[in-house]
This record gives structure tokens, sequence and C-alpha cells, in this order.
């Protein structure tokens, strides 16, 4: 019997379409054996193991278009260009209700990466081990220069988007051998290098970290690797392989409320037109 593997990658606001594909799972009743997350992913997937469906669909399109998510509002705030307190402090506790008890007790397995800065490698934390006030997820979560590194413990981390941004290996490692791969990018997405006064300013802030500014240099090749292993494993039957069809315009840290619902709808409207090739994969 085949083991079914859940693999979801970031993207910000572009998580969206990843936000409706999700909620068609649970509209037809799809479960999984395992599920990785990395960065908006890994926040996605909180909501997917319990089954909350409102919750998938708010993160993706209110709270995620909310002027204090993204911009002036947390950078005056919190001195963040994204506003992570803000949605972990508020909006997954209070507004979206989330349960750190029903993470951890969620009947599918569930693993987000989380990059420690010291160690300059990524672990991925399953969710039995998911901490009473979520800051290894908002960890998991806050990306280099748009937000501060989470300190917990007197240890620092960050997002894992560093060195691993679709994390099928995970999949594969938790002894899945069918996948579905969801990555936020279209298929003619060309990830670019660093511009070098991007690159220059990280060497700067994490001049300590040899390893870690090595990665930043690496991350294009890393990305191009992750997404031939998925088209390799599609191409041998072994995996399903969901990219946008559209360009919607929506960017990491942009795009309104109307474009975010427009996306989710996107990844709703695109399982529909592949119900039948979905259902029959997941067939055990």
């Amino acid at each position: 019997m085949s083991k079914y593997g859940l693999v979801l990658e970031g993207g910000g606001l572009r998580s969206a379409y990843t936000a409706g594909i999700l909620n068609w799972f649970i509209d037809h009743d799809v479960h999984f054996d395992f599920v990785a997350g990395v960065s908006s992913g890994a926040l996605l997937a909180v909501p997917f193991v319990t089954r909350n469906r409102q919750a998938i669909k708010d993160l993706a399109t209110i709270h995620a278009a909310s002027k204090e998510n993204v911009g002036l509002h947390p950078l005056l705030k919190e001195g963040n260009f994204v506003g992570y307190n803000y949605l972990i402090d508020k909006v997954v506790p209070n507004q979206l209700k989330l349960s750190v008890d029903e993470v951890r007790n969620a009947p599918t397995p569930f693993e987000m990466g989380v990059y420690d800065i010291y160690a300059s490698k990524t672990f991925w934390m399953r969710n039995t081990e998911m901490d009473d006030h979520w800051k290894f997820l908002q960890a998991a979560l806050t990306l280099p220069i748009a937000g501060r590194a989470v300190k917990i413990k007197g240890r620092k981390y960050m997002d894992a988007g560093v060195n691993c941004m679709i994390p099928t290996k995970r999949s594969i490692a938790n002894g899945c051998d069918k996948h579905v791969i969801i990555t936020t990018k279209p298929k003619d997405f060309v990830r670019k290098d660093n511009h070098p006064a991007l690159q220059l300013l990280l060497d700067l802030i994490y001049f300590k970290y040899p390893i870690l500014k090595r990665e930043f240099r690496e991350r294009t090749g890393v990305f191009n690797d992750e997404i031939a292993l998925a088209e390799r494993l599609e191409k041998e039957n072994n995996a399903i392989f969901l990219r946008p069809t559209k360009n919607l315009g929506i960017k990491r840290f942009s795009g309104d409320l109307d474009q975010l619902v427009h996306l989710y709808e996107l990844g709703y409207q695109q399982m529909e037109t592949e119900k039948e090739r979905m259902l029959d994969f997941m067939k055990k």
C-alpha cells in the first residue's frame, strides 16, 4: 500500500493558491499520511492537519491582505516589514483560534522546516513538538531582512527557505512513495540570483555565519534541483506537481484582497479540473 505525502512550498501572499487547493482536499475528503511545509506552506499546514477550512481561507486572503501584515504599518509598529508578531500573537491564537493541542494531536503527521542560525542548518520540527506560544512557527515564517530572527532559549531561528524551498525530500525521508507537491510559482518562473546589493546586505547582517552566506548564494541551484526532482517524480507517476496556471500579478509581499481571493479561487478551480486525475492518483 502506498504512503502519500503532501509537500508545501512557501511564497508569501502567493500561498493563497495553496490555500485553495488545501480546501479542495478538505471538501473532497482527501487525506495524506504526511505533510511537509516551508515558510507560508508551514503556516497553512497548521489549519490543514486540523481540518480547519475557514482558517485556511482567512489566513491566505483576509489576514494576508491586512495592512498589519505587510508594509509600513508593521514596519512602524514592529520594526519589521512583515507583521510576524501580529500574525503569531494575535491572528493565530485569537482571531483564528487555532489550538496548539489540536495541532500536536492531529491525525496527520506534519513537519515544518526551521533554520538554526547558530548551527547553520535546517531542522524539521514535528507537530507533536509545537511550542505553546507558536514561536517555532514564527521562526519558520521569518524571512531574512523582512523580519528579525526569532530568539528561543538563547538560539536564533528563521525560515528554512535558506536551503530548502520545496521539501519533497522530507516526504521521501518519512517513507512516502507518492507525493502531491504544491509550488506557488508558475511553470515559466525563473529564479534569479540575489541582486548584488541584496547579497551585500545579507553578507553584512550575517557576517558571522560563513555557511549561511554561502547558502544564500546557492539558493537558485537548490530551487532548480527541487523543481527537477518534482518533475521527475511526476514523470515516473509517483507525484502530482501542482503549479498556478495563471500569473495574477501577486508577489511575495504585494497583492490586495481581490487578487488574493482570485488566486485562492484559481487553486480551487484548478483542482476541479484535475479532480479525476487527483482522486485516481490518491487511490490506495
